[in-house]
C-alpha cells in the first residue's frame, strides 16, 4: 500500500506531493530563534536527497550563526541563511523561539558540541552515514531542538553499528543499526530504515513517508 503512492510520487519529480507547506520565512531579527532547514542536493541525486542545516539567532546585534556539515562541522556567521551550495529546493522544518536566555543555552549547546561532533566522527559517508544529516540531528537531540529533518534527509538515523536514542522529535524512540533500523513516536509515527532510506506513516498530520523529495505525501510538517 505505500509503495504505490511512492511509485506515483517519484513519477511526478517529487511535485506536488506534499500540501499546506511551510512558508520560507524566519522570524524577524529583533527576536531570538533557531531555525532547522534543508536543501535538495544538485543532480543526480536531486529527489532523493536533501542536506541540513541550522540557523540560529541570539537577538544581540551579533548576527545570525550557521551551524553545518561540510567536510567537517563547522560554526559560522551568515548573511543569507538560505544560501547554500546547492541550487534546489529549500524548505524550513522548524522554528524554535523563546526568552532570550532560553535561545543563548541552545545556541551555547550549539557551539559546544560542534567541534565535540567532530571528535565523536572523524570519518564521512555519503550513505547512510556519518554525513551533514547526522551532525544536524545530532544537534537537534542533544541541544533539545525538538524537530525532524525529512524522510530524504539520509543520514539522519545513524547511529553507528548498532544504536538507539530518543528521536530529534523529543517523543519518540529509535533502534538504528548499519543496515536497517524503526522509529516509533507519537508525532514521528512509524518509519523503516533501510541503508538510510526511510519510508512509513504519520497518524498526525496524516501522510506516508517516502524516501523521495519532498519525503511526504499529504500534510506537510517536517
Amino acid at each position: 500500500m505505500i509503495a504505490a503512492p511512492a511509485i506515483a510520487c517519484l513519477a511526478l519529480g517529487g511535485t506536488g506531493c506534499a500540501v499546506f507547506r511551510r512558508p520560507l520565512e524566519l522570524p524577524p531579527r529583533d527576536r531570538p530563534f533557531v531555525a532547522v532547514l534543508s536543501g535538495e542536493m544538485p543532480e543526480p541525486i536531486t529527489q532523493v536527497a536533501r542536506h541540513g542545516w541550522i540557523v540560529a539567532n541570539k537577538a544581540d546585534g551579533s548576527g545570525l550563526r550557521r551551524y553545518e556539515l561540510l567536510g567537517d562541522a563547522f560554526a559560522t556567521t551568515t548573511r543569507d541563511p538560505f544560501r547554500w551550495f546547492g541550487s534546489g529546493d529549500v524548505a524550513l522544518h522548524g522554528v524554535l523561539e523563546g526568552e532570550k536566555t532560553e535561545i543563548t543555552g541552545v545556541i551555547e549547546c550549539l557551539e559546544r558540541e560542534t567541534p565535540r561532533y567532530n571528535e565523536e566522527h572523524p570519518t564521512y559517508f555519503p550513505m547512510p552515514g556519518p554525513n551533514s544529516n547526522t551532525y544536524v540531528d545530532q544537534m537537534l537531540r542533544r541541544c533539545d531542538i525538538h524537530c525532524e529533518l525529512p524522510a530524504t534527509a539520509i543520514g539522519k538515523d545513524y547511529r553507528g553499528v548498532v544504536g538507539a536514542s530518543v528521536t530529534s522529535g523529543g517523543t519518540g524512540v529509535q533502534l538504528e543499526t548499519w543496515l536497517g533500523g524503526v522509529k516509533v513516536g507519537i508525532t514521528e509515527g512509524v518509519e523503516l530504515h533501510i541503508l538510510g532510506l526511510s519510508i512509513g506513516v504519520d497518524l498526525w498530520p496524516p501522510a506516508l513517508i517516502v524516501p523521495v523529495n519532498p519525503g511526504r505525501i499529504g500534510f506537510d510538517d517536517r
